[in-house]
């Protein structure tokens, strides 16, 4: 898969004719899916598309920039390599790309050679969101995907948000793609919480970990109460299936399953006997 930098006014010179599926994609859960199988399927019946998509680093809200996002660029654009896209186009977005006409928007597509577009039903695009798929429909191929809803409540990146603070994995991982996870690096099965991200609630969560292309199982304490500049090692690890300690460092993927219980206090905030008990349960019984 191909990863661009796109600043939306240059030309890339791709010499390709492409799909493309437009959002911010802060993240990738089911009702984006919707959009996304019905690009593949007209790569499938046009193999000369290239299949792509569009990708904020940062999320917009209330047409500014936000300081904390819900997933890594670098997760995002795993889930889209998971799914079979040829390229994506990662947005760096500044004040100058929100002050954008949506004229140029249109017109920059088309130079790179967008052919067919796939979106949801509220996109809407350029400086004070002016830009509407009726704008797209007069130079392109658009494909509109239906609403994903659950419990009649709209599935959407707001709502994966607030299970995130809420520590609810269960909940987020039910509506997203690929599950919640993030990368970081470990020291002596510690490491510190990305930068930028939205916290985790503190709690004992279930997780995978992958490190150097193999994959572990055990337990993490989150646990942001204590954190400091000088002390930022306060989340731990422990893993069922690790002999030898990964070198000081090394990036780590963690994947998150399932939630053992909070931290509400400070008396709560280790590993327990009984953590690990019910982590090695819980694997025993989904594996």
């Amino acid at each position: 898969m191909k990863i661009y930098s796109w600043d939306i006014k240059s030309k890339l010179e791709l010499n390709k004719d492409i799909v493309i599926c437009l959002g911010s994609f802060e993240t990738l859960h089911l009702g984006h899916n919707e959009l996304f199988k019905i690009a593949r399927d007209l790569k499938n019946t046009n193999p000369h598309l290239e299949l792509a998509a569009m990708m904020f680093q940062n999320p917009i809200r209330k047409g500014e920039i936000a300081s904390e996002k819900a997933f890594q660029p670098k997760t995002r654009l795993y889930t889209f390599h998971a799914l079979g896209f040829d390229s994506v186009f990662i947005i760096n977005m500044d004040k100058n790309l929100l002050n954008l006409d949506y004229k140029i928007f249109i017109k920059s597509l088309k130079e790179n050679g967008v052919k067919k577009i796939v979106c949801g039903q509220d996109f809407r695009f350029g400086f004070m969101k002016k830009g509407t798929i009726n704008d797209l429909k007069k130079e392109f191929e658009v494909y509109v995907a239906d609403e994903k809803k659950v419990n009649k409540a709209k599935i959407s990146s707001t709502l994966i948000n607030e299970f995130i603070k809420e520590g609810n994995v269960e909940g987020m991982n039910a509506l997203l793609i690929e599950n919640y996870a993030f990368i970081t690096t470990m020291d002596k099965f510690r490491y510190k919480y990305p930068k930028n991200l939205i916290s985790l609630k503190d709690g004992v969560y279930i997780v995978n970990v992958v490190i150097s292309n193999i994959e572990y199982h055990g337990i993490t304490l989150i646990n942001s109460k204590n954190h400091s500049e000088e002390n930022q090692l306060n989340n731990i690890l422990y893993l069922y299936d690790l002999e030898i300690i990964p070198s000081k460092y090394e990036e780590i993927f963690i994947e998150f399953l399932h939630r053992i219980r909070y931290i509400d206090s400070i008396k709560e905030d280790k590993l327990s006997k009984s953590d690990i008990e019910i982590g090695k349960r819980w694997f025993i019984e989904n594996m």
